[in-house]
């Protein structure tokens, strides 16, 4: 311990004594270390801190599975016959509960606040292992008709609308015009097993039993506690072969699901986990190229400190001592760039946060930040590149010949072939490193160009969205919601700088969806084998309001009532697919799901595609059955207004507006529909920005490495370059000669990270969308970037050499 605390005092007096390349090996560590910091809080906050429920290894959601049948996802809602034969089928789990996503409005306040809703078994809380802030959780029995009359709160809607008031426990609430017992608060910081990134602030129970038979409505999300030695696999398992057994006793139906059983914690993340880790990744080379150019730093110092070695080799020190004192200056290097790496991540943080859309629903994102697992992992990391970055000045250190070295005086400042070796494979690496970083960063811009660009089928500007669902017995009747939607279209219709309005039950884009079965006149249906296509029930003007084109026939209108004949349009793609032999114009198609539903196709419609990582997982876009209002009165919709203003400013207007209507009612989710298109590929933006930082660091600390190195190697050689000239060399030979080696530093590198790219293509595939991982452009583009930088950080060295005055040089040495 003595010694090592005096490799330590001696290691900070060299710190001090060569304080410039000191604080230079620093801020090149601690940029290093700070990016990659800051990336792990995003991962430590979000994807490896403990979830708020007991035992949560053993917690698993069910989700309803349609790919067979035609869907586009396997994370879909459960219809209630399902999410049934399940639990009362399955032995794996030791007990169940469900939920369902819904809004309440609570109507006594002075002004109605709209808050998103878990409706929920009784045992929710209990399956969950959740424990209230104040007050209990919901007893057995709690979520029948009669004695469902309670509900809770989230911790922060107790702050901001019952001002953390302990009286409000046991109080009642106006719920839609219902009387509601507030039973409890639920504790800070608490996140449910959200299937939307939307958050809820409020519970309520609610029991399925009288949709037992139900498997039209897919509205459930089923989750339950795996029995001791129960594995995912093993429960999956189990519900499929439910699944089947329930297909061969309801051999009419087209709707029984799959169950698709993954655990809480994977599902939380399931949308980010890839994410995160492919920029933990990426930062992660940055840092390789970070110690790489420290440890190029260190070798050109032990060159100069040859001859001090050498001496403590002669008098004595072992070279097991030298190596040792070496790394623990290193230590004190790494040490400092942790400090400063802290620093940076913690100011990093908060922008890094901004490029995530507060839709996104970043889960437990109150968690990101600079706390003791952050900071032990910097730490570690630091520890971690003092060994990277100083194996190569270490191990030259241990290979030195003490006789070579003080012969004839220790003017020789060779370092040999072994430095020489050293130094080109750090160097080559780098560049290497670099190389895989910029072609990462130009597949995700030409990515998110793609995305941003990609014609949707409509135009999202200037157009206002807000969502409104209605309540209670007043709206329970179709033709009282056919009332308050016709008065609702015209109100709003008549707001200053309001050009059209429209409304649609299912918000933009339309994704992740369960489809409905149909069969086509004269087709003899095949169950599971029957065309697919998602429903949407639109208001009139619905695609001249989005601007989306009417390819056949006409779109749908007022003049398309409750009495008058069931008609429909269909998308293009439902037409490509399934009409590709007949004009759809004038045909009837029916229903499979509900018997005795059919519609006249009376237009078909340009493609409403998805956007943003949307369109990279349905490439294709999905076939889609426009039904009019007045013939499906759906309770909740979504407003379209076009406006010629800015569709923000006419948001508190037009909320006014739909409240003035009645207060039994929600509304909320008001955005416009930019933003929706926007922050649906917030992930590839989120990706790019971040890769494009990481690459061009990199690429800078590549090049500054690039430049040292070939800055130190004509220092040693302004003898030799002073014979050459003096030999009736040229100064364009000196300036090729110098160009030259840096740039075969260069080249080798390009090659391996070319190869590099190539390989590693494959863990960008999935996150690509227009173009290659093997795209030749984004290769060609790199390889010219790097060449071109690397000969500028080449040339100042080389016109230094080539002004050498040969005089000057010769009684240099």
């Amino acid at each position: 311990m003595r010694s090592f605390l005096a490799d330590l005092r001696y290691g900070f007096r060299l710190f001090r004594r060569n304080l410039g390349f000191s604080l230079l090996g620093v801020l090149i560590i601690g940029l290093g270390i700070g990016a990659t910091g800051a990336i792990f809080s995003l991962i430590y906050g979000t994807l490896l801190s403990p979830l708020p429920f007991a035992d949560p290894e053993h917690l698993a959601v069910i989700w309803a599975d349609y790919t067979r049948s035609g869907g586009n996802n396997g994370r879909l809602f459960v219809a209630p016959a399902d999410y049934y034969a399940w639990r009362e089928r399955s032995t794996s789990f030791s007990a169940t509960a469900a939920f369902a996503n819904a809004s309440r409005t609570f109507t006594a306040l002075d002004q109605p606040l709209t808050s998103f809703t878990h409706e929920v078994t009784a045992n929710y809380f209990n399956v969950l292992g959740v424990r209230p802030w104040r007050g209990r959780t919901f007893l057995p029995g709690e979520d029948t008709p009669g004695r469902d009359r309670v509900a809770l709160i989230s911790y922060s809607l107790w702050r901001s609308a019952f001002g953390s008031q302990d009286s409000a426990i046991g109080s009642n609430i106006e719920l839609d015009g219902q009387s509601v017992k507030l039973i409890g608060v639920l504790p800070p910081g608490f996140r449910t097993t959200n299937s939307i990134p939307r958050l809820p602030d409020l519970w309520v129970p609610r029991s399925f039993d009288t949709l037992r038979g139900d498997r039209n409505q897919r509205l459930i999300v089923p989750f339950g506690r795996l029995k001791p030695g129960v594995t995912v696999a093993q429960a999956k398992s189990e519900l499929a072969a439910i699944s089947t057994q329930i297909a061969r006793e309801n051999p009419a139906s087209t709707t029984v699901a799959s169950a698709n059983v993954v655990l809480v914690s994977d599902d939380m993340t399931a949308d980010i986990r890839g994410t995160f880790f492919l920029l933990l990744g990426a930062v992660g080379i940055m840092l390789l190229i970070a110690c790489a150019n420290v440890a190029n730093l260190l070798l050109a110092r032990s060159t100069d400190r040859a001859r001090e070695l050498a001496m403590r080799a002669a008098l004595g020190a072992s070279r097991v001592r030298m190596v040792r004192q070496m790394l623990v200056e290193s230590m004190v290097l790494a040490i400092g760039g942790c400090i400063t790496g802290i620093i940076i991540a913690a100011f990093s943080i908060a922008p890094l946060l901004r490029l995530v859309p507060a839709s996104a629903g970043l889960p437990f994102i109150d968690r990101i930040g600079i706390n003791v697992p952050v900071v032990l992992f910097a730490l570690g990391l630091s520890i971690l590149t003092a060994l990277v970055f100083g194996l190569a000045p270490a191990r030259q250190a241990l290979g030195a010949s003490v006789v070579e070295v003080l012969k004839d005086g220790g003017r020789s400042r060779t370092t040999g072939r072994a430095g020489a070796t050293w130094r080109n494979l750090l160097m080559a690496g780098e560049v290497a490193l670099s190389v895989m970083l910029l072609a990462g960063a130009g597949l995700m811009i030409q990515t998110f160009w793609r995305l941003a660009t990609l014609d949707s089928g409509f135009r999202a500007d200037h157009v206002l969205t807000l969502r409104n669902s209605l309540r209670g017995e007043a709206y329970a009747s179709a033709a009282a919601r056919r009332a308050h939607f016709q008065r609702a279209q015209a109100a709003l219709s008549k707001l200053p700088g309001v050009e059209s309005v429209t409304a649609i039950s299912f918000p933009l884009p339309l994704d992740s969806v369960a489809p409905i079965h149909f069969v086509r006149p004269n087709q003899v249906s095949e169950p599971g084998r029957d065309p697919t296509a998602v429903i949407r029930v639109v208001l009139p003007g619905f695609f001249e309001t989005l601007r989306a084109p009417v390819l056949r026939g006409r779109s749908l209108s007022g003049a398309d009532t409750e009495t008058s004949p069931s008609v429909a349009m269909i998308s293009d793609a439902l037409a490509r697919r399934y009409f590709a032999d007949a004009d759809p114009i004038g045909q009837t198609i029916q229903s499979r799901d509900q018997p005795g539903l059919s519609w006249l196709v009376v237009g078909v419609a340009g493609d409403l595609r998805g956007t943003g990582s949307n369109a990279a997982s349905l490439p294709e876009a999905i076939p889609v059955i426009y039904l009019p209002y007045s013939q499906a009165p759906a309770p909740t919709m979504t407003f379209m207004l076009r406006t010629r203003p800015a569709p923000e400013t006419l948001g508190p207007l037009a909320e006014r507006t739909l409240w003035s209507l009645g207060t039994l009612m929600n509304v909320y989710s008001i955005r416009t529909l930019e933003e929706s298109v926007a922050e649906s590929y917030w992930q590839s933006r989120f990706t790019m920005v971040l890769l494009s930082v990481f690459a061009g660091l990199a690429l800078v600390l590549a090049m500054a490495g690039l430049y040292a190195v070939i800055s130190y190697l004509t220092a040693q050689r302004t003898q030799e370059i002073g014979i050459r000239m003096a030999l009736g060399a040229r100064p364009a030979d000196v300036l090729w000669m110098v160009t030259g080696q840096g740039l075969a530093l260069a080249a080798a590198g390009l090659v391996c990270g070319v190869a590099g790219s190539l390989a590693a293509g494959r863990i960008l595939a999935s996150r690509l969308f227009g173009v290659t991982a093997y795209d030749p452009m984004t290769l060609a583009a790199v390889t010219l970037l790097l060449l071109v930088v690397a000969a500028a950080a080449c040339a100042i060295p080389a016109f230094r050499a080539a002004r050498i005055d040969p005089v000057v040089a010769l009684r240099s040495e």
